[in-house]
């Protein structure tokens, strides 16, 4: 189990050390093969260590393992460690494995760009850093797994580094990251004071609850911000401006699952601070609600699949915040299968159209690439929840803990009942806008289809394996090895809620009801057309604009600092460093001027000098004396 988890660990770290070692000296599908390898690598030591869980009593399935002492000072120690325990080990088999699909579609994705081998060296480098955020065996570990994997989305957004774009959105991922990471480390750091400690068995003390609430909130702003939950979420939809294999990373197997696996991992702390745990479980209410509107209305392929990410990590938020630990991790694996399905099947669309993303210039590829069509329409149908596919299984299981919170809950049901209509809604839109219909001038004109040559397979493949996934991944809950994921998880994250059957009954039934409606309101609008979206002004710029989200940033932050800072130029840095800088320039070549018209080159000016000089030491001697 021990050697498991650490190859699963380093494997991927050693390809991105490799192929950066080597540069030129390995061929750029070389490199692709060999950042996959190594995630699958990573997959197989993820299977050996939840293998041999398998084998160990409930109350055993956790170990610690320290590679070196790292930090040492007076009493406080702090090692190099890996966690394995169920949740550790479902993480691990999730980023391993939905990561190297991910990675193996990239090779023929990425086929012929010029930065190949730099970009799976990044690819490689964002698993193991999500890997070791979740294995990391205590607080510290885990911060700096939080941080790599915020690094390394910065690198990945902008590998497209030619475009301003690109960059833009690397840097407002990385700030709204670097927030939310603030909030995280000042959080652990008041944590670590009050313990002494960074081992999480310290989660489990007796705080104040003054103490407990700061420590909750401090992790919670870390994780809406890893999560793209309201209101740190404005960088996610911009973050589609990577290689669309990065945008499947991210939504599906990594970051943004981060900060679901953070409330469960500390719901020790969460369960001191129930106020704080609420306002985790409304934020992902709220979240799913407006990003499900927001998606309404996207033109962008990739962006109308980012936004119904955010809403899928807001159920998870929901269910995690309620105490349905399980339930969120488990629609965070359905999750992780169907989003990267669509990204991917997106992506094939996209290298097909060469390059192109705007939803309003498709419509009929369904006749072009109808195996495609079938991957995004199973990806679409298990993102909706419909029985029997995967998501059906896990998202109903959170409205029905929703059901089990009180008044509070039933709010919070009511909100992701709404959430699933318009799941249905947007998704289906995107169907049927780009498959649907009669192909477009532009598709006829711009279309090539995807070569069955190796290309074709390493993009073809992974999209075939998560097709396979989405439908029967519900199905894993009534494994024998598995069953259910409560009892999984159990020893690491005792529910909180405990809905029963008829809750279970009810939410599943108006889930389903509302997502069939919502599909076929958008059949309606999208594909027959009987009726017209109907013209709201204002409702079209506030859904447009995004909730002017960033306009209200922009005012409040943005624009200040700019106006600070020219300020600042104006008044200081340029009259007192610029200015003053030019000004010792010239007063410096002005004294050296003179003191070479003093080197006369005649011994007679040397010698009076070196007298005057030594008269005028003597003088001041003796007067000091």
């Amino acid at each position: 189990m021990i050697y498991g988890a650490w190859i699963c660990l380093l494997s991927p770290l050693a390809a991105a050390g490799l192929i950066t070692l080597a540069g030129k000296r390995i061929t750029r599908r070389g490199a692709g093969y060999l950042a996959t390898l190594s995630c699958f690598v990573s997959f197989g030591g993820a299977i050996a260590a939840f293998i041999s869980l398998l084998g160990r009593s409930s109350e055993q399935r956790s170990v610690v393992s320290t590679a070196w002492l790292w930090i040492t000072g007076g009493s406080y120690r702090s090692g190099f460690e890996v966690l394995i325990d169920p949740l550790s080990v479902m993480m691990m088999l999730i980023v391993s494995g939905v990561g190297a699909l991910i990675v193996l579609y990239s090779i023929g994705y990425m086929d012929g760009d010029k930065e190949e081998r730099r970009y799976f060296a990044y690819m490689a480098l964002f698993v193991f850093s999500m890997l070791l955020l979740v294995q990391g065996g205590n607080l510290l570990i885990l911060l700096a797994g939080w941080g790599m994997v915020g690094l390394s989305s910065y690198l990945l957004i902008g590998f497209w580094h030619e475009r301003p774009s690109a960059i833009a959105a690397a840097k407002k991922a990385f700030i709204m990251n670097a927030l939310g990471d603030a909030a995280m480390a000042l959080a652990l750091f008041l944590l670590i004071q009050k313990a002494g400690s960074v081992e999480f068995g310290i989660l489990g003390g007796e705080y104040t609850s003054t103490v407990a609430n700061l420590v909750a909130l401090g992790l919670l702003g870390g994780a809406v911000a890893k999560s793209a939950q309201l209101p740190l979420q404005t960088w996610l939809p911009d973050a589609m401006e990577g290689p669309t294999p990065v945008s499947a990373l991210i939504h599906a197997a990594t970051m943004v699952t981060a900060g679901v696996y953070l409330i469960v991992r500390t719901h020790a702390i969460f369960e001191q601070a129930p106020k704080v745990a609420d306002l985790a479980a409304g934020l992902g209410a709220g979240t799913l609600l407006i990003a499900g509107l927001v998606a309404l209305v996207q033109v962008d392929i990739k962006r109308v699949i980012a936004y119904s990410t955010m809403s899928q990590i807001g159920y998870m938020f929901l269910g995690v915040g309620l105490g349905a630990y399980a339930n969120g991790m488990f629609h965070l694996m359905t999750h992780a299968f169907f989003k990267a399905l669509l990204f991917m099947a997106a992506g094939i669309v996209i290298h097909s159209l060469t390059d192109e993303q705007d939803i309003r210039k498709m419509g009929g590829l369904r006749r072009l690439m109808p195996r495609t069509f079938i991957a995004f329409l199973i990806g679409a149908v298990a993102l909706v929840g419909l029985p029997p596919f995967a998501g059906f299984f896990s998202k109903d299981s959170i409205l029905a803990a929703a059901m089990d919170h009180g008044a509070y809950g039933y709010v919070l049901w009511v909100v992701g009942l709404a959430g699933t209509f318009l799941t249905g809604l947007y998704t289906f839109r995107l169907v049927f806008l780009v498959f649907w219909g009669e192909p477009s001038a532009f598709v006829h004109e711009h279309f090539h289809a995807l070569k069955p040559d190796l290309s074709g397979m390493t993009m073809g493949v992974p999209v075939a394996v998560l097709a396979v996934l989405s439908v029967i991944g519900g199905w894993i809950q009534f494994a024998p090895l598995w069953h259910p994921v409560e009892t999984w998880l159990q020893s690491v994250a005792e529910p909180v809620v405990t809905p029963t059957n008829w809750q279970e009954g009810i939410s599943s039934a108006l889930a389903v009801v509302l997502g069939l409606l919502g599909i076929y309101v958008a059949w309606a609008l999208y594909a027959v057309k009987t009726f017209s979206v109907p013209r709201l002004a204002f409702a079209q710029r506030l859904l447009e604009h995004k909730f002017y989200f960033d306009e209200l940033y922009d005012t409040l932050f943005y624009r200040p600092a700019v106006w600070m800072t020219k300020g600042l130029y104006r008044g200081v840095e340029d009259p007192l460093i610029a200015e003053s800088s030019a000004s010792l320039g010239h007063d410096t070549r002005d004294l050296g001027r003179f003191v070479a018209r003093l080197q006369t080159g005649l011994l007679r000016t040397y010698v009076l000098a070196i007298a005057s000089s030594a008269a005028v030491l003597a003088i001041v001697f003796i007067t000091v004396k």
